[in-house]
């Protein structure tokens, strides 16, 4: 017997931040977020990549989501 596959969920993860807003702290929270969409069941985050402008703070995606990963179990 074969079971239905089961739907996935996701986000997409804009790095927006307050302009002014201490960068490590806006960067925790994110990371705070994906562990929590993690515990939640989530599947998947999509990172943005933005780095103009002051309130948009992730120039490398692939830095951040080997960061997140190290934090959660499924995404």
């Amino acid at each position: 017997m074969n079971l239905p596959a089961r739907m996935t969920f996701g986000i997409f993860l804009g790095p927006f931040h307050k302009v002014g807003e201490n960068p490590t702290l806006a960067l925790e929270r994110d990371f705070q977020l994906v562990e929590y969409l993690d515990f939640l069941g989530f599947d998947e985050v999509w990172v943005g990549e933005h780095h103009s402008g002051g309130m948009e703070i992730i120039a490398s995606p692939e830095i951040f989501i080997a960061s997140a990963a190290e934090r959660t179990r499924r995404i």
